[in-house]
């Protein structure tokens, strides 16, 4: 055997052994997609997401309500108040940005 077809060998050898990590890592990235905490996470995703819409909703749909029943309305509520409400919209994660190094 020469020292070219040597070389040629460890080429094609070479070759081989990129194709097969290629391989693997391409197997192993579509098995992350199917991994069962993911699609947990994304169920908690879509489900946070839906309570958030039917806070607005039972929101919108309370005061509907009291405005068609002509209620009386009460004291102005405080500042305090006000604030209060306001975030019980805001995402807890935008509060509290800790929370998503701890879903890691």
């Amino acid at each position: 055997m020469t020292e070219l077809e040597i070389l040629r060998r460890r080429r094609e050898l070479v070759v081989l052994s990129a194709e097969l990590q290629r391989a693997t890592l391409v197997r192993r990235l579509e098995r992350v997609s199917e991994h069962p905490l993911h699609s947990a996470l994304g169920f908690a995703k879509a489900a946070a997401s839906v309570a958030f819409v039917w806070r607005l909703a039972a929101i919108f749909a309370g005061r509907l309500v009291l405005r068609k029943k002509g209620a009386r309305r009460g004291p102005q509520p405080s500042f305090l108040a006000r604030w209060s409400w306001v975030l019980r919209l805001v995402p807890v994660s935008r509060i509290f940005p800790v929370l998503k190094f701890l879903n890691r």
